[in-house]
């Protein structure tokens, strides 16, 4: 018990470091953004980087998850499951990036089309360097995906200063993004060109087939948090209303990257438990409690320093953005919960059971975004936002307790033994 104390506690700790570097730096790149481009920016920014990060899970095709999961089982096989990992993602790549690129060119718009185009190379970059960095995850070592991650943004910052300056246009956020994520994933694939054992031999269509689940669990959390910009876009709401919108839920989902450093430090060890057989109900809901508990503490300190908050960093042209805020900083204690609660269905292989939970949720949300936005807009918006992710928490606790008395099939042990 006192190595699986320590392991956390040390994947805890690196995670913790990068966190603060990773959500500080997008804090501060949002904050670049809305100060010098204006609200309309931010809007289209907040928009653009949005899509960007639903289609980076998209063409990561579950394969984070199966990856890290698998490493923790067999660290000798990291190199063949990322190979093998990457072969899968590039056979979707092929079916979703012209359809990405449709997207952008002929539903953008002129407001968004040349920042989401911009965009679509930080999306591939991206996928490639978190596919890396879940194998260093499963061996433990959090180190690299930080180190990987907080090059990325440090180049992505230095561009994205340059361009605000220059006062050049928001399409060349993007450009920022995907230059840092270059920088970013070549740090990590030189690393993992260090690591021995097997490069092949993984079957191919196991991990295809496992990380189905992952990737709608992925796309739907995405879309989860970010249907409610695309829904105010759809109906027209003005760019400058959606930069206030997307100013007021920054912070939000920042302070979200604390449930998920928790997350991801656990998963490795809480995958060795339910292998074990030794990770049941009670151990789910201690879990839940203490997510809801960290997220209700984060809301708190947010809704009270809310107007110091955005008044400091993105200036008195956002005061209505403190109001939104006011609502939307209550998303946390839910959103906390089932991010958390999700590594443990996960561990237990019941994540179609958590895919269905949050299925039916987007498409309730779906439904009340529809309802809500041409009514209210933003003020609907932010409402619906909370209900959305306390509905999920919800079907999420009992699907993690229902878990832990009747985990899933271990199907992928066939993974490893394949690898070697």
């Amino acid at each position: 018990m006192s190595g699986l104390i320590r392991r956390v506690a040390t994947n805890a700790a690196w995670l913790a470091s990068g966190e603060v570097v990773l959500k500080g730096a997008l804090f501060l790149a949002a904050a670049l953004v809305a100060r010098g481009l204006g609200p309309s920016a931010m809007g289209v920014f907040t928009v653009a980087y949005g899509a960007s990060l639903v289609l980076a899970q998209l063409l990561a095709a579950g394969q984070v998850e199966v990856v890290i999961r698998e490493v923790a089982s067999s660290p000798q096989a990291g190199l063949g499951l990322y190979r093998a990992a990457r072969r899968v993602q590039g056979r979707l790549a092929w079916l979703l990036v012209p359809a990405a690129l449709f997207g952008a060119w002929w539903l953008g718009g002129a407001a968004y089309r040349w920042a989401l185009l911009t965009f679509l190379p930080y999306a591939w970059l991206r996928c490639r360097l978190i596919t890396a960095a879940a194998v260093f995850k499963g061996l433990d070592r959090m180190a690299v995906e930080v180190v990987g991650r907080s090059l990325e943004v440090a180049v992505a910052l230095l561009v994205l200063s340059a361009a605000v300056a220059a006062r050049w246009p928001v399409w060349v956020v993007g450009l920022a993004f995907s230059l840092g994520a270059l920088a970013g994933s070549g740090y990590v694939l030189a690393q993992l060109a260090r690591l021995g054992g097997p490069r092949g031999g993984v079957a191919e269509a196991i991990l295809r087939r496992q990380g189905l689940p992952f990737l709608g669990l992925a796309v739907v959390g995405q879309l989860l948090m970010r249907v409610d910009t695309f829904a105010l876009a759809f109906f027209g709401v003005a760019a400058e209303a959606i930069g206030h919108y997307g100013a007021a839920t920054t912070p939000v989902w920042g302070l979200l990257g604390v449930a998920q450093l928790l997350a991801v430090s656990i998963y490795p060890s809480v995958s060795r438990a339910a292998g074990d057989g030794t990770l049941g109900p009670r151990h789910a809901l201690l879990v839940g409690v203490a997510a809801w508990g960290l997220g209700a503490a984060l809301a708190a300190a947010l809704w009270v320093a809310r107007d110091a908050l955005v008044a400091a960093v993105f200036g008195p042209a956002y005061a209505e953005a403190g109001e939104v805020l006011a609502v939307v900083a209550w998303v946390l204690p839910p959103a906390c919960g089932s991010m958390v609660l999700g590594v443990v269905v996960a561990a237990l292989h019941r994540q179609s059971w958590a895919l269905a939970c949050q299925f039916g949720a987007l498409v309730g949300a779906v439904a009340a975004y529809l309802y809500a936005v041409p009514r209210w807009a933003l003020t609907g918006c932010a409402w619906t936002l909370v209900a959305v992710h306390w509905a999920t928490f919800v079907a999420t606790f009992v699907c993690a307790l229902l878990a832990a008395r009747r985990p899933g099939p271990t199907g992928v042990a066939a993974i490893p033994a394949a690898a070697t």
